[in-house]
């Protein structure tokens, strides 16, 4: 039987930034996910999608190294540098510190880094800036609203200046009105940074209208572990997707991917 392994390295530039082998994932007996095979190269955006339970969030916990898998391997890049990490997360909710204002949250991620006090405040006011709340730097949480608390989020997710971005589910508590505007500013942010991402949504048009590949978790056969059952390259033009006239009937082939596992 295969063994579980945790390995990291470092990537030749155009290498992949982070790999899944034949990952096998379970608890207490039970085994959740088997035989997933991932390769996420420099700067792709990959969606992550499939019916609820089949095992998302767990597969994106085993890709960042939390959690230890029952077989395969996952080869997890190193930072470039010794002041930057490997990956970084965005999570559902913004989990900001209520006693620390908003410059203060983004540098939490910095603080175990080789930085200066006065360098952490800079690399902390870049990512501040590229989600267009520089000016808010020292407002508290509580005056922000949730759109652009999720912004802070996410701009203390790339001040370490990571390999890869995961995000889970990151828009899912957000109206639709803010939903849509942060969806439109990943796509206009990706352009400006040299991660990876990983993006676990249950949102298929979501997913279609971010990423370059869609990967589809689901079951052969309903006492079966779940695994990748399809992939999906998404060619559309990144910057006029959701106006595309192939943009419905990729949202219903991943669907429909869906649908039948």
């Amino acid at each position: 039987m295969n063994q579980p392994d945790i390995a990291t390295s470092r990537e030749a530039d155009d290498a992949p930034v982070l790999t899944a082998r034949g990952i096998r994932l379970g608890f207490s007996g039970t085994t959740v996910l088997d035989g997933v095979d991932l390769a996420v190269r420099p700067r792709e955006f990959i969606a992550i999608v499939g019916a609820s339970g089949v095992g998302k969030s767990t597969l994106l916990r085993a890709l960042t190294g939390l959690l230890t898998p029952q077989a395969g391997r996952v080869s997890i890049p190193h930072g470039r540098d010794a002041d930057s990490r490997a990956w970084s997360m965005v999570f559902q909710a913004p989990r900001l510190f209520p006693w620390r204002r908003v410059r203060a949250n983004v540098e939490l991620g910095l603080e175990g880094l080789e930085l200066s006090r006065d360098e952490r405040r800079r690399r902390a006011l870049e990512p501040l800036a590229l989600v267009g709340l520089e000016d808010m730097a020292e407002r508290w949480p509580h005056t922000l609203s949730g759109g652009q608390q999720q912004r802070v989020g996410i701009a203390r997710a790339l001040a370490v200046r990571p390999r890869v971005l995961f995000m889970d589910e990151p828009f899912s508590a957000l109206d639709a009105i803010t939903r849509r505007r942060l969806q439109q500013e990943l796509i206009d942010l990706r352009q400006r940074t040299e991660a990876a991402i990983v993006f676990v949504t249950h949102d298929i048009e979501e997913a279609v209208l971010l990423a370059d590949r869609v990967v589809v978790l689901g079951r052969e056969a309903a006492n079966r572990p779940a695994g990748v059952v399809a992939r999906h390259e998404i060619t559309l033009p990144a910057t006029e997707r959701r106006d595309h006239p192939d943009f419905a009937d990729t949202v219903q082939a991943v669907e429909a991917a869906i649908g039948e596992h």
